[in-house]
């Protein structure tokens, strides 16, 4: 609709109410709509057509215009049932079609103004219009609905900026803004506004004449504003009989007059063309610009409340359709479509006016050889390649395919297929299998359909070599299985799945060891010994199969201080003498004294306060204990080794058992320890008569030293959360173990564990620990007291083999046999 045209806008009577109302579609509306878990289906730019209708895949055209959004989504849902089980159907929105409102008067904008929502408020319409041109000078808008009702609302609040009167405004509706001019006539129309001053006899056709509008395009009726209420004149009344006499303040307006123009309507745009003798279908084509290929073979002209539907190919190509003043002209696009799916795409495929619309053809234009094709279906129903299709048809096709079965160490295994004529290359079947699981042997064997068998040796690290190698559909590939795991026990404790191809070092790594540690290890044949952080070294020790790593602390990297109730730990790559001396203030509160150095439970060296300035600089090894005397200070008793260091205060000597009552020794493994005198003398103590020990006596300034005891020992190995070596204690049971070595992990076999009592050469007890390894360690026959040096084994849930058992158990007994006092380097292991 274009400006000016107050009398198309006057003449359709529309009930809308003036506040709120559920909206009904309208023609040229946006839709969206959305299928829950089925984006194929769903679509963001469903057009309402001129026939009220819309596309929706693959249900066809349904009838959306003047319904509301619920029933078009019911309606929806309810035919998607055919193509599928269950459905959520959302629609909504997605652009309104705009609707013209007719703004004039006291605006700096007159005319017909677009509105690309549903309805729009008073003051937001204003503000289209380009606000009131002069605020003081209008006190009320009039707004006139289509069906004739009028509603002045005052418009002051809008000078004093506070919230006033806003009602919507719909389609269709006319707003006028009155000048408040008490002797003046104020004239609206497409011909020119202007204000008139009024004297006594001013009459609508003086007004009119003064205007030089041509006769023909005058309107049937010209609209008089007085005092808030619109008046209609019929222009042949004034013309030829009765004038009408206007009064001060009245407003006039003067639409155009369309009924000398041809309106159309089109995808391509809409106009409002002047109306000339001979003007017909093929006139109004040329003038839109467009190609006859573009268009819709359907038009439709609009006469009188009359619908004639026209076929533009026989219009333009014998006798022309005349049109006549006041017609107006529907022209579509042209759109012929079906929605294709098949297992390689969707997709929307348009068709040419010319192309004949078959399955054939639609094969052809999406590339798909015939030959290829082992089923297609046309709404659900089988076809055959001659079917011919409508417009909105849903197909789908089913291709032939190549396949292979993908078996063992994949990451995805089962069957894989393949476009009908594609090559099968080995590297695109790992590429859709996501590669190799960490536990692939690095071996393929590809069985084809004659029974045929070949191998390969892959480096999953490096699949380029597989890019040549060709498989025949129908193929079995099996990629063989090794178990790769690495058991680590020692200073740490774990057992860690790796991946083809890595070392030493990659195991290591996330360990973060240095030159303290040493790693001594047992891989397949290979064994041997490296420091930690020897990485050339450790790089250059692949992987394979089950290994056996042991990190032992060889180097200890921390130093222990003691001072008259003071402790510290100096923990740096070197530590030298005056970093002890400052580490504990000297020996405050006087300045002399002595500095006694232990290591390896003996005594190493004595400093005394006359010789330290000479050996300042001298390094301390590392894992030493350094006592730092003061001269005053014989009143501390030092508590050193394998026990909670400590210093005791004391001015008289204190009974060795008392020294030693709140400490956490194992006086059951416990054999002796020492006492180291100020005067330099050592005193080794047997413990194992408790009783005895109350009567021996340390005097203050002297050091008690406990070495590490003897421990007895029981291995725990497989599937426990930390394997490895645990402490012995008198009436410990499998199950006692078990826990201490962190408790089964879910992958255990809890139905056969094995316990080997003579030795991991001879066959172990076999025991049912699934029914008790969550109840009370109760000592039963499944659940047997355990000696020093036993070896428990639980195996993983799809591990029954004795022989791999024993096999295992041997390899691992054999590797700890051969360090040397394997116990005292494991830590950190319950």
């Amino acid at each position: 609709m274009k400006k000016g045209s107050f009398i198309i806008i006057l003449l359709i009577l529309l009930a809308l109410p003036i506040i709120t109302f559920s909206y009904n579609v309208r023609m040229g509306d946006i839709l969206g709509i959305w299928v829950l878990g089925y984006p194929e289906y769903s679509i963001t730019d469903a057009i309402v057509g001129p026939e009220g209708d819309v596309t929706v895949p693959p249900i066809g055209r349904i009838k959306a215009e003047g319904r509301t959004l619920e029933e078009i989504e019911n309606e929806i849902s309810t035919k998607m049932e055919s193509y599928i089980k269950t459905n959520k159907v959302t629609v909504g929105i997605t652009q309104y079609a705009p609707f013209s409102v007719t703004v004039l008067g006291n605006t700096n904008i007159n005319g017909v103004i677009n509105i690309k929502n549903e309805k729009i408020k008073l003051s937001d319409l204003i503000g289209l219009a380009g606000g009131i041109k002069d605020i003081t000078n209008s006190s009320y808008a009039l707004i006139k609905s289509p069906d004739g009702k009028e509603q002045k609302v005052n418009i002051e609040w809008i000078k004093s900026g506070e919230p006033g009167e806003d009602p919507y405004i719909y389609e269709n509706y006319f707003i006028l803004f009155p000048y408040d001019y008490t002797n003046k006539i104020t004239v609206f129309s497409d011909f020119g506004t202007s204000s008139l001053d009024y004297y006594e006899g001013l009459t609508l056709k003086t007004v009119i004449s003064s205007m030089n509008i041509p006769t023909n395009k005058m309107p049937a009726e010209i609209m008089i504003v007085r005092e808030g209420k619109i008046q209609e004149v019929p222009f042949d009344e004034i013309v030829k009989k009765e004038d009408y006499s206007l009064q001060p303040g009245d407003t006039v307006i003067i639409p155009y007059n369309y009924t000398n123009n041809v309106l159309v309507f089109s995808d391509f745009g809409s106009a409002s063309l002047d109306y000339f003798e001979g003007m017909g279908i093929k006139s109004v084509i040329t003038l839109l610009n467009v190609s006859l290929s573009e268009v819709e073979d359907s038009v439709t002209v609009v006469r009188e409340g009359e619908t004639t539907t026209l076929s533009l190919q026989k219009t333009t190509n014998n006798e022309d359709f005349f049109l006549q003043p006041g017609d107006t002209v529907i022209i579509n696009r042209f759109e012929n479509y079906v929605y294709l799916s098949s297992q390689e795409n969707s997709q929307r495929v348009d068709f040419e006016k010319q192309e004949r619309m078959n399955i054939r053809t639609l094969l052809t234009k999406v590339g798909i050889s015939e030959e290829n094709v082992e089923e297609v279906r046309v709404n659900n129903q089988p076809v055959n390649s001659n079917t011919e299709l409508k417009k909105g048809d849903f197909v789908q096709i089913t291709l032939k395919r190549n396949y292979v079965y993908l078996s063992g160490a994949f990451n995805r295994t089962g069957k894989v297929e393949f476009l009908p004529n594609e090559k099968i290359r080995m590297d695109k079947i790992v590429g859709l299998a996501g590669g190799f699981s960490n536990n692939f042997s690095g071996n393929l064997v590809i069985v084809d359909n004659s029974g045929s068998t070949k191998s390969l040796t892959v480096d999953p690290n490096n699949l380029t070599m597989l890019k040549d190698v060709l498989v025949s559909s129908g193929s079995t590939i099996i990629a063989d299985t090794e178990l790769r795991m690495a058991y680590i026990f020692g200073e740490f404790s774990n057992v860690m799945a790796y991946n083809q191809g890595e070392s030493l070092y990659e195991l290591l790594l996330p360990l973060n060891l240095d030159e303290s540690y040493q790693v001594r290890y047992q891989i397949g044949e290979k064994t041997g010994t490296s420091i930690a952080n020897e990485f050339d070294s450790l790089k250059n020790i692949l992987l394979e199969g089950k290994a056996f790593v042991e990190i032992s602390k060889i180097a200890p990297d921390q130093i222990i201080v003691y001072k008259a109730g003071e402790t510290q730990v100096i923990q740096q790559k070197n530590v030298r003498l005056i970093d002890v001396f400052s580490s504990v203030n000297g020996f405050s509160p006087v300045d002399t004294g002595t500095i006694a150095i232990y290591q390896n439970n003996e005594k190493i060296k004595t400093i005394n306060s006359e010789e330290l300035l000479n050996n300042l600089m001298m390094e301390v090894p590392k894992g030493s204990y350094v006592v730092v005397q003061p001269e005053v200070s014989g009143s501390y008793i030092a508590v050193l080794g394998n026990i909670s260091p400590k210093s005791l205060r004391t001015d008289v000597p204190m009974s060795l058992v008392e020294i030693l009552s709140n400490s956490a020794i194992d006086w059951k493994n416990q054999e002796s320890i020492f006492i180291y005198t100020k005067n330099n003398e050592e005193i080794k103590v047997d413990i194992k008569d408790v009783e005895s020990l109350r009567n021996v006596l340390v005097n203050p300034g002297s050091i008690v030293y406990v070495p590490p005891a003897e421990e007895q020992v029981v291995y725990v190995f497989g599937e426990v959360t930390k394997p490895g070596i645990i402490p012995y204690n008198a009436g410990m049971t499998v199950l006692d173990a078990i826990l201490k070595a962190g408790n089964a992990s879910q992958s255990a076999q809890l139905t056969t564990v094995y316990l080997f009592k003579d030795g991991p050469e001879n066959p172990p007890v076999t025991l049912d620990l699934s029914g008790i390894i969550n109840a009370a360690p109760v000592k039963t026959g499944m659940n047997p007291e355990v000696k020093p040096k036993d070896i428990i084994y639980i195996p993983k849930n799809t591990l029954t083999n004795i022989v791999e058992v024993m096999s295992t158990v041997q390899t691992f007994m054999s590797f700890i046999n051969a360090g040397f006092d394997t116990y005292a380097n494991v830590s950190g292991l319950f």
